[in-house]
């Protein structure tokens, strides 16, 4: 999607603002590319660790090949290789921010070329390398999920400064999902902590709101119908909210469990949170897990799919153009009860079998992109009933390695593929692909 359909600013929305209206879906395993140093001779050996013992370098000094080996925070403007890249952002075609690792630690990383090249911009960031990342502009952004605290709680913190310096908002206890347009954020948060207990029970979830870029927050007048498990998960991310406008935003819930059937999955507001209607769910009992995403308020994508399993999921693409009212099948991977058709691929892993919501990017009524985690990238150009592996990245040289990687869109055209350990590839035209950083 581009940035979970969230950024049109009113009266109209400018082609970056379209575009964000249209994303979410990131990664749980942080893989860094490890370096290979030949060695002439023993005494080069010995004089190049004398060297690097007494002589001190600065960041930009660095080698970016020494990343992988670094044993602390990394300094701020230290060169980052797009392989260590994950998570990547863009809140327009030349800026984007992501999250990478250091030896343990994860920092926030900008680029200003389009994501040519990666610089460090904050080095000790409060949260692991498993957190949730989104900027709507160069200043102001948002950070999420991960591993909880010893409390269970999994806060949101925010920052004005682009990434330089982060506050942790007064919200949660779990903050599961986050959509801002502008300055204009919603927060989605299960009521209770994290709770390892076997049996613990679910909670009622809260939209928590926000109209100063998350320096003040409040309830929404009502409450979605929806609760939360407090089972750790997989991602701890059981709640997804796309948010169409200002006012418009639907919120699934999943229960990959099965263990509450018969209590709400997907609700939709068209008043800014004022009221919800409840959705009739297409997705069969055995297809819990899903993911949401369109290309305006009446036209909806959602990927159901089977729990995971030796690298695959069963999954089912639904389409509805009556905001969710009504659904029809487009195309299945084939499983029972569903026959095979249209290619959507089996392989690979969708929410929240995977951290966020970037293995899905629509850009228009027609045209989409899927990136399960484990999976290739593939793509549509007829609404989803015929998916095709994306051959402009196959031909730019790009082949997965089955870790978690993203796909996002700044507009229509300017899209970015990342894979951890991989690297990240661009296109411009929504056709050609190219590799950065090399």
């Amino acid at each position: 999607m581009f940035e979970h359909l969230d950024d049109p600013s009113p009266p109209e929305p400018t082609a970056h603002d379209v575009a964000a209206v249209f994303a979410r879906s990131a990664a749980l395993t942080r893989r860094r590319a490890t370096s290979t140093f030949a060695v002439a001779g023993l005494g080069i050996l010995i004089l190049g660790v004398v060297i690097g013992l007494v002589v001190p370098r600065s960041p930009s000094a660095m080698r970016v090949t020494d990343l992988a080996l670094h044993a602390g925070v990394l300094a701020t403007g230290l060169p980052v290789p797009t392989t260590d890249v994950v998570g990547a952002v863009f809140p327009d075609d030349q800026h984007g921010f992501a999250l990478t690792v250091g030896s343990g630690k994860a920092a926030l990383v900008a680029t200003s070329d389009g994501g040519d090249t990666w610089q460090v911009v904050q080095g000790d960031l409060p949260v692991d390398s498993e957190a949730q990342l989104d900027f709507t502009s160069l200043a102001h952004g948002y950070l999420w999920g991960g591993s909880p605290s010893n409390s269970g709680a999994l806060p949101l913190w925010v920052t004005d400064d682009g990434g330089q310096s982060w506050a942790e908002a007064p919200i949660g206890p779990v903050v599961s999902d986050v959509s801002a347009i502008g300055l204009d954020v919603w927060a989605v948060a299960g009521t209770c902590p994290l709770s390892s207990t076997t049996g613990a029970s679910s909670c009622p979830v809260d939209l928590e709101v926000s109209a100063d870029g998350g320096v003040t927050w409040s309830l929404s007048a009502a409450a979605p119908p929806l609760f939360e498990s407090s089972q750790p998960s997989y991602s701890d991310q059981d709640v997804e909210l796309a948010r169409m406008t200002l006012a418009h935003a639907y919120v699934l819930t999943f229960d990959p469990a099965g263990e509450n059937p018969g209590l709400e999955r997907l609700v939709y507001t068209a008043d800014g949170g004022q009221s919800w209607t409840v959705l009739p769910d297409p997705c069969a009992a055995s297809y819990a897990y899903s993911e949401i995403a369109g290309s305006g308020t009446d036209d909806l994508w959602l990927i159901c799919a089977t729990p995971p399993s030796a690298g695959a999921q069963a999954k089912a693409l639904y389409r509805s153009y009556d905001g969710g009212m009504t659904w029809a099948l487009t195309s299945t991977t084939g499983n029972s009860p569903l026959p095979a058709t249209g290619g959507l691929p089996a392989a690979g892993y969708v929410a929240p079998a995977s951290l966020g919501h970037y293995n899905l990017a629509v850009t228009s009524a027609a045209q989409a992109w899927l990136f399960p985690d484990r999976g290739s990238v593939y793509e549509t150009t007829d609404g989803g009933h015929t998916w095709r592996m994306v051959q402009g990245l196959v031909a730019a040289g790009f082949s997965g390695i089955g870790t978690n990687g993203n796909v996002v869109f700044a507009d229509a055209t300017h899209g970015w593929v990342d894979e951890p350990g991989v690297g990240i590839w661009r296109t411009t035209n929504a056709t050609s692909w190219q590799q950065l950083g090399t």
